[in-house]
């Protein structure tokens, strides 16, 4: 079993694209894959690889290939970016609104405990209209503590899911798009975004892909 040829990494000086380029092959022309230029690739003097030499420019279609998006990775940008935006914007209205008002965050909650009950999905509590009147506006004070400190964390978290959407759109910041689909599919920033969760997993799956990673440079 015949072992692969030991390679550098050599970037385009056209295109960026990085290249691996086999040792033998330095100093000698060679051309991108991605962009078709014609450069020469760096020698290795004093253990240092000198600068690649571009001999001829991209080609029209490879300068055309190689600015044309991914659409497969560009779709769960996008979707980060939507998802993101909207969390950030709820969450950063909800944190000046509980900011603003100490009993806005425990009237939300009691109003979703009410809703709850009309619809049967909550039974907890006394049967008694005024004891379970009571009962509701102690169970909402005491859930609103933790949700006047996790809407700001929320908020910042939709920050970080929309930021990994324009990382991936911009090729930049490769761990903090992947840390943005995590988050997305673990739902932090969103409770119950599915939408969030099927976006981030796509997105995971295309940045560890070659594809994913060779956007990004990596």
């Amino acid at each position: 079993m015949s072992s692969q040829p030991e390679t550098e990494v050599i970037s385009c000086p056209a295109c960026k694209h990085l290249v691996r380029v086999p040792l033998d092959w330095l100093g000698q022309q060679v051309q991108c894959p991605e962009c078709k230029a014609m450069f020469r690739a760096p020698l290795r003097v004093d253990g240092k690889l000198t600068e690649p030499e571009l001999l001829s420019r991209p080609s029209a279609s490879g300068v055309a290939s190689r600015k044309r998006p991914d659409v497969m990775l560009l779709l769960p940008a996008f979707g980060l970016m939507l998802v993101g935006l909207v969390g950030l914007v709820v969450g950063g209205v909800n944190t000046v609104r509980y900011l603003k008002d100490a009993n806005a965050a425990k009237q939300d909650v009691l109003q979703l405990i009410q809703e709850s009950r009309k619809r049967g999905w909550m039974t907890e509590g006394p049967e008694q209209a005024d004891e379970q009147a009571k009962f509701d506006e102690e169970l909402a004070e005491k859930r609103a503590r933790p949700i006047r400190v996790l809407v700001p964390v929320f908020a910042v978290v939709s920050g970080l899911v929309f930021y990994g959407g324009v990382a991936i759109a911009t090729r930049r910041h490769y761990r903090i798009a992947k840390l943005a689909c995590v988050l997305a599919v673990v739902n932090i920033a969103h409770g119950c975004c599915f939408p969030g969760a099927i976006v981030g997993l796509w997105g995971l799956l295309m940045l560890n892909s070659d594809e994913g990673r060779e956007h990004f440079l990596r």
